[in-house]
């Protein structure tokens, strides 16, 4: 568990919305049925997203939500700190355990303490427009068996 549900469903929207949302605003219902995240939490994700100010929102028809900012200029770092902070992530056990520090380590908590800042530090600097690519080659590729 190394981001929150929070956190993972809020890099997926937003990757969403760098891959699809260039012509304008995409509805909640539609990330949400692509990206297979539950309605009513993805709105209120997006919700915190706009007052961190990563993405705005359209009301009435043809609303919905876009980044605030082009793809290429919104890292990955800046989503994980709006949601779960890097002091939270740093905190908490990659196995999900209540109980795991340095005085009462989880099996894995030595491994972890060695990858986690050069984990952290590469995921951050990924943007959403390299994400967004990723996600469009790829779902392209799986509904074209030719491509492979």
């Amino acid at each position: 568990m190394i981001f929150s549900t929070v956190c993972e469903y809020g890099i997926r929207a937003l990757t969403h919305l760098a891959a699809y949302g260039e012509s304008g605003p995409v509805q909640v219902k539609d990330i949400a049925e692509a990206e297979q995240i539950p309605r009513h939490f993805l709105a209120k994700i997006l919700n915190q997203l706009t007052y961190k100010g990563l993405v705005k929102a359209s009301r009435g028809p043809g609303g919905g939500f876009q980044l605030l900012k082009s793809a290429d200029e919104i890292e990955i770092g800046e989503i994980i700190e709006a949601i779960d902070g890097f002091e939270t992530i740093r905190d908490r056990c990659v196995l999900g355990l209540d109980a795991c520090s340095d005085k009462d380590p989880c099996p894995m908590h030595e491994q972890w303490h060695g990858v986690r800042e050069p984990f952290l530090q590469q995921v951050s600097t990924l943007t959403l427009a390299a994400l967004g690519d990723t996600i469009l080659h790829k779902r392209a590729s799986a509904s074209d068996p030719a491509a492979e």
